[in-house]
C-alpha cells in the first residue's frame, strides 16, 4: 500500500477508531454492538497493522488486548488528538475556563471567595464541574477540564501542580448528647448516633479506620453521598458527624459543639491545583489564571 495514499486517505479516521477500541478495551464495545461498525473497525485495525508493519491487537481468550506496539500507538494517538482539541479550544471565541473539584471544595472553599476569583479572572467565564479527585485528574489529562482542584497525592508528574491550600475536618456533636460524657478523643463517639459519608472514599474510610484503631464501633444511623447532605442530616436530627471545618459556621452554636481531635489531623486533605502543561502552552487563560487561583488558596 502506498504510504502517501495511506496518510491522506485513511490514517486519521482509522486512528480515531483504534483509539475508541483502546479506550473501551473491545471492538464490540467500541462499536456499541453494531455488527456493521464491528466489521468496519476490524478491517481498519488490519489496515493500520499493514501500514505500520506490526501487530496492534492480540486475542486473550474471548477478549482482545493491545500489543506493546499497540499500547505505544494508542498513547501517541490519544496525545495527538488531545493536542488537536486543545488547539481548537484555544482558537475558539469561548473564553470559559472549566474547573473540576469536589462538592465540599466548591461549597466551602471556592464559593466564599468567588467574587475575588472573578476579579482575578477578568472577562473570562468560570465554569464549575463537580467531580471526584480521580475524575478531575483524568478529565484534565483528557482535555475535558482546564483546571482541577484535587488531593495533592493524586496528582502525577504528567501534570503541572500548584499548591491550593488544605481542607481540615472536625467532629460536631449535638450539645444535648454531651452532658455526662467524659471520654476524650474518638472514645467520645462510643454509642453516639452518627452520620457518615457513603461509599469507600478517603474521608469515610479514614473515619472508620480511626474508630477501629481505638476499638470504637460507630452507631451509624445515616450515610450520605455528599457533605452538603451530611450537614443537612445533622441539622435535622440529633446526629454526630465529621465535617469540613468551614462547614461548622453554618451550624447553630447553641445546638452543636465543635470538638477538636488530634486524631482528625490525619484526615486533613492537602489540595493541589493541576492542569496540563500542553493546555497552558496553548491557552493563555489557563496559563494566566492557574497561578492566581493558587495564590488565593495556596498561601
Amino acid at each position: 500500500m502506498d504510504s502517501s495514499a495511506a496518510v491522506s486517505g485513511f490514517t486519521v479516521e482509522r486512528l480515531r477508531a483504534f483509539c475508541k477500541i483502546a479506550e473501551s478495551g473491545s471492538i464490540v464495545l467500541a462499536a456499541k454492538g453494531d455488527p456493521t461498525r464491528q466489521s468496519q473497525f476490524s478491517r481498519q485495525v488490519k489496515e493500520l497493522e499493514e501500514y505500520f508493519g506490526t501487530k496492534l491487537l492480540e486475542r486473550a481468550g474471548k477478549t482482545i488486548r493491545l500489543t506493546e506496539d499497540g499500547r505505544k500507538l494508542a498513547l501517541l494517538t490519544q496525545a495527538y488528538f488531545r493536542s488537536v482539541e486543545e488547539l481548537r479550544a484555544s482558537s475558539a471565541k469561548d473564553e470559559a475556563v472549566r474547573i473540576g473539584a469536589g462538592e465540599s471544595v466548591f461549597r466551602w472553599l471556592i464559593m466564599p471567595r468567588l467574587a475575588e476569583l472573578q476579579n482575578l479572572a477578568g472577562s473570562v467565564r468560570l465554569e464549575f464541574l463537580t467531580k471526584t479527585t480521580m475524575q478531575s485528574v483524568e478529565a484534565v489529562k483528557a482535555g475535558h477540564l482546564d483546571l482541577g482542584i484535587v488531593r495533592k497525592e493524586a496528582a502525577d508528574d504528567s501534570l503541572s501542580i500548584l499548591p491550593c491550600g488544605s481542607l481540615a475536618y472536625a467532629l460536631v456533636v449535638p450539645r444535648k448528647l454531651l452532658p455526662g460524657r467524659t471520654a476524650a478523643g474518638f472514645q467520645l463517639l462510643q454509642k453516639l448516633p452518627f452520620a457518615l459519608l457513603s461509599g469507600d472514599g478517603v474521608l469515610a474510610k479514614g473515619v472508620l479506620d480511626l474508630a477501629a484503631k481505638v476499638n470504637v464501633k460507630l452507631d451509624i444511623r445515616v450515610r450520605a453521598e455528599s457533605f452538603s447532605l451530611l450537614v443537612s442530616a445533622i441539622e435535622n436530627a440529633d446526629l454526630a458527624a465529621v465535617i469540613p471545618k468551614p462547614a461548622i459556621a453554618e451550624l447553630s452554636k447553641e445546638r452543636f459543639a465543635s470538638i477538636e481531635m488530634e486524631e482528625l489531623q490525619s484526615l486533613t486533605r492537602e489540595l493541589a491545583l493541576v492542569y496540563s502543561p500542553q493546555a497552558a502552552q496553548l491557552r493563555e487563560n489557563v496559563r494566566r489564571i492557574a497561578p492566581r487561583i493558587s495564590a488565593v488558596f495556596g498561601a
